[in-house]
C-alpha cells in the first residue's frame, strides 16, 4: 500500500492532481446516487472494496445460476434483506444447487443476519441454528455462527443454551468469555471472580459485557484503587479512553470532573500542563498529570520534557520515573537526541518492552552500544526472543568484547530466512543457499490437500471474487499442516492464480522450505523492460512488489492505491503525463504492462529524489518527506536507519522489502550480493551524496547505461 504517493502528488502537482480528483469524486457521487436508485447496482456494490487477489472474476455470461444466487445472497446479507436470503437460500438448499461448494453460506448468512435483527430468534430457532452447527461442525461458517449465538443468548441470560454451546466454541471472545463469568458467578463459582479480575489488571479492552462482572469484583473488595489506577493508566498511554472512564467509576469517591478532564487533556495537554496544579497526594491528579505528559510527548517530546521539568517535580518517585520513561519513549520516536538522556532520568524504573525498544533504536542512532545491551536485557524474555533484539544484541555484545555470546547469537538467527537472519549468516561468513529446487508436491500431495472441504471453498469465494470470506477459509483450511501440505496447498493457491494466498502459505514452513513458491517472478518480460527503460535493479523492483501487493494484479487498499506497484490514482494520472501515456484512463492502472510503466517511473523518481534505495524505499511506503525527515546529523549504517523508523508499518516494509531484493538477487544467480552492502550507509541530514550502497551502485549504474 502506497498511500504517500497521493501526498507527493499534491505538494508537486496540485494542478494535474485536483481536477482528476473532482472528477473521481463526481463519479463516486453517482454510484451511490446508482445505489439508491437500482438495488441491483447496489448488490454488486455490496463486494468488498479490497480487490486483493488477480483472480479475474467471472463474468456474468460465465457465472452459473448457483453462482450468481451465492452473489445475490451476499449481497443480501450485506443489506440485511431478509426476503431476498430466505428465497436464494431455498434455492441453493434444492437438490441441483446443493452441489454447489459454497451453498451453506446462504444458510450461514440467513441464520446470521436473523440473530442480528432479533434477539428472541436466538431461541425460537434455536433448532435450526443446532441442525447448521452439526451439519457443518469443522467450518468458518460454523464458528462464526456459534460465536454470534452465544453472544445473544448471554445478553439475554438463556443460560440452558449458552452453557451446552459454549465448549464447542473454537476460539476467544471477550464479551462470551465475560457472559460466561456472569453465568458462573450466578453459579458462585468464585474461581470466575480470580479469572476475571486477571482480565481487569492486564488492561485490555474490555465489552460492556464484563460491567457486571467487574462491578462484583468492585463488591467483593478485590479492585483496590491502587489497581485501578494502573489499569486506568495503561488505558491511558495506549488511548483508551472510553475504557479509562468506564474503569474510573469503580475508584471511591472519585471526583465528578475527571472525564470532563481528560477530554480537556486529549484537546490540549500542554495548556493543561501549563495551567493546572499538580496536586501528589491525590491519585487522581498524578493520573491525568501523567496522562497529559505522555499525550503531549506523543506530538512534542521536548516541550513535555519542559514542562515535566517545570510541574512534576513533585510527583512521587516512581510516578515521576515513569514520567521521564514516556518522554523517552516518544522522544525516541521523534529521534530527539535528547531521549537517551531522558530514559536516564527514569533511573532503575522497569520499562516496559516497547519503551526499552525505543530506548534501543534511540541508543543505535547515537552509537552506544552499552545502552543498547542493558535495554534489550531489561526486556521480558519473550520479547527478548524476537530476531530483532537478538541480532543488535550480539552486535552489542560484539562490541563490548563479548565475542562468544555475540557468535552464539549470531548462530541461532543464521538459521532464519529473515532479515536479521541473513544479516548474522553474512558476519559469521556464512554463505546462504536458498532452496530454489526445493521439495515439490505431486499430484497426490495437491489433491489430499485439496480434499480439505475448507480449501475448496476458499478457491471457490476467491474465484467469485469474495476475497474477505476467501482468506478466511484459507487461514482456516491451512490450520496445522506440516510443511509439505503447506507447499502442495501452495501450488493449488497457485494453480488458482491467488499468488498472494500461494506465498504467504509457503512462507509458514519450517524445515521444508521451497523458495520459488515463497519469491515467485511472474512478469519477467514486462517487469525487466521498465526496470531497465528506468535503470532499476530489477531484483529491488520484485523485492517492492512482493511486498506491496504480493503480485496481485487487482490489488486494490482501502486507501486506493492500485495494482502490483499499488499507485495512488493521482500519482498514476500524474506519471502517465510524464512518461506521454496517451488515451491513459485510472480503469489501466491495474494492467500489468501499465502498472508496472507508472510505477518503475515513479519508483525512479523517489529514487532521484531522495538518492539512496534505503531512503527511496522508506519514501515509497511513508512519503519522501519523512523518509528524508528520518535521517540523522551524521551518516547511519542502513540497517540502523530502517530500525529505527518510527512508523512500524514502515520500518517492517523496508526490512521486507530490502531482504526480498537479496533474495531475487540470489535466485537470478547474484550469489555474491551482501545483503548489508545493498543496506548501504545512509548519509546524514547535514551531508551530500548517496552514501555506500551495492544496490545504489548497481542503480546509478544501471540508469547511466
Amino acid at each position: 500500500m502506497n498511500p504517500s504517493c497521493l501526498r507527493i502528488a499534491f505538494s508537486r502537482h496540485d494542478d494535474a492532481v485536483y481536477r482528476p480528483l473532482r472528477f473521481y469524486a463526481a463519479l463516486l457521487v453517482l454510484s451511490l446516487m446508482l445505489g439508491k436508485i437500482f438495488p441491483a447496482y447496489a448488490q454488486l456494490s455490496a463486494l468488498p472494496a479490497f480487490a486483493a487477489h488477480p483472480v479475474a472474476a467471472d463474468t456474468p455470461s460465465q457465472l452459473s445460476a448457483t453462482d450468481r444466487d451465492v452473489i445475490a445472497a451476499r449481497a443480501a446479507f450485506e443489506r440485511r434483506d431478509l426476503n431476498t436470503l430466505a428465497v436464494v437460500r431455498e434455492r441453493l438448499g434444492s437438490s441441483t444447487g446443493q452441489s454447489h461448494r459454497l451453498a451453506s453460506y446462504a444458510q450461514y448468512w440467513w441464520l446470521s443476519a436473523n440473530l442480528a435483527q432479533s434477539g428472541r430468534f436466538a431461541v425460537s430457532n434455536a433448532t435450526d441454528i443446532r441442525a447448521f452447527l452439526s451439519a457443518y461442525p469443522d467450518s468458518v461458517a460454523a464458528d462464526g455462527l456459534r460465536r454470534d449465538w452465544l453472544k445473544i443468548l448471554g445478553k439475554s441470560d438463556e443460560w440452558d443454551f449458552f452453557v451446552n454451546e459454549i465448549p464447542q466454541l473454537n476460539t476467544e471472545d471477550a464479551e462470551i468469555t465475560c457472559h460466561h463469568w456472569r453465568y458462573r458467578l450466578s453459579r458462585n463459582d468464585r474461581d470466575a471472580l480470580t479469572e476475571a479480575k486477571a482480565f481487569w489488571a492486564a488492561a485490555r479492552t474490555a465489552p460492556n459485557a464484563c460491567d457486571d462482572v467487574f462491578a462484583r469484583l468492585a463488591a467483593e473488595k478485590m479492585l483496590p484503587p491502587a489497581d485501578t489506577w494502573l489499569r486506568i493508566r495503561r488505558l491511558l498511554e495506549n488511548n483508551q479512553l472510553a475504557d479509562a472512564r468506564r474503569s474510573a467509576i469503580f475508584v471511591p469517591n472519585l471526583a465528578a470532573h475527571f472525564e470532563r478532564t481528560t477530554a480537556t487533556i486529549g484537546q490540549n495537554p500542554g495548556q493543561y500542563l501549563q495551567r493546572e496544579k499538580l496536586q501528589p497526594a491525590s491519585a487522581a491528579s498524578v493520573e491525568l498529570f501523567l496522562f497529559a505528559v505522555t499525550r503531549l510527548a506523543r506530538t512534542d517530546a521536548n516541550r513535555a520534557a519542559t514542562l515535566l521539568e517545570a510541574h512534576g517535580r513533585h510527583l512521587p518517585v516512581a510516578d515521576l520515573a515513569y514520567a521521564w520513561a514516556q518522554v523517552g519513549l516518544y522522544g525516541g520516536m521523534q529521534h530527539d537526541p535528547e531521549s537517551l538522556a531522558w530514559f536516564e532520568r527514569a533511573g532503575t524504573f522497569r520499562l516496559n518492552d516497547t519503551q526499552a525498544g525505543w530506548k534501543v533504536r534511540a541508543a543505535l542512532r547515537a552509537g552506544d552500544w552499552v545502552n543498547v545491551r542493558g535495554a534489550i536485557n531489561a526486556m521480558s524474555d519473550l520479547e527478548r526472543r524476537e530476531s530483532v533484539w537478538r541480532y543488535w544484541l550480539s552486535r552489542a555484545s560484539q562490541q563490548n568484547g563479548d565475542v562468544v555470546a555475540a557468535r552464539t547469537l549470531r548462530e541461532s538467527l543464521a538459521r532464519e530466512n529473515n532479515f536479521y537472519g541473513v544479516l548474522s549468516a553474512e558476519e559469521l561468513g556464512v554463505q546462504l543457499n536458498p532452496s530454489w529446487q526445493g521439495w515439490k508436491p505431486s499430484r497426490a500431495n495437491i489433491d489430499a490437500v485439496m480434499q480439505r472441504p475448507a480449501i475448496r471453498r476458499a478457491l471457490a469465494f476467491y474465484r467469485l471474487e469474495m476475497k474477505t470470506e476467501g482468506l478466511r477459509e484459507w487461514q482456516y483450511g491451512i490450520r496445522n499442516m506440516d510443511d509439505q501440505e503447506l507447499l502442495a496447498a501452495a501450488e493449488a493457491a497457485n494453480s488458482a492464480n491467488v499468488p498472494d494466498r500461494a506465498i504467504n502459505t509457503a512462507e509458514r514452513t519450517l524445515v521444508v522450505h521451497d523458495f520459488t513458491q515463497r519469491f515467485p517472478t511472474p512478469h519477467q518480460t514486462d517487469l525487466a523492460m521498465h526496470a531497465q527503460a528506468q535503470g532499476l535493479d530489477e531484483a529491488w523492483v520484485y523485492g517492492l512488489i512482493r511486498q506491496e501487493s504480493r503480485f496481485m494484479a487487482d490489488a486494490k487498499s482501502h486507501a486506493g492505491a492500485m495494482g502490483l506497484m499499488q499507485l495512488m490514482p493521482a500519482t498514476a494520472l500524474w506519471a502517465a503525463k510524464k512518461v506521454n501515456m496517451n488515451r491513459f484512463s485510472i480503469a489501466k492502472v491495474t494492467e500489468v504492462p501499465v502498472n508496472l510503466n507508472l510505477g518503475s517511473y515513479y519508483l525512479r523518481h523517489v529514487l532521484d529524489d531522495l538518492g539512496h534505495p534505503v531512503l527511496a524505499t522508506a519514501g515509497y511506503n511513508a512519503g519522501p518527506g519523512r523518509a528524508r525527515r528520518w535521517r540523522a546529523p551524521q551518516a547511519l549504517e542502513g540497517a540502523i536507519y530502517a530500525e529505527s523508523i518510527p512508523f512500524t508499518e514502515t520500518r517492517d516494509y523496508v526490512k521486507k522489502v530490502m531482504v526480498n531484493a537479496w533474495f531475487y538477487a540470489h535466485q537470478a544467480g547474484a550469489t555474491t550480493r551482501r545483503l548489508k552492502e545493498m543496506m548501504g550507509t545512509v548519509p546524514g541530514s547535514s551531508e551530500g551524496g548517496a552514501g555506500v550502497s551495492s544496490l545504489a551502485s548497481a542503480v546509478l549504474k544501471n540508469k547511466a547505461q
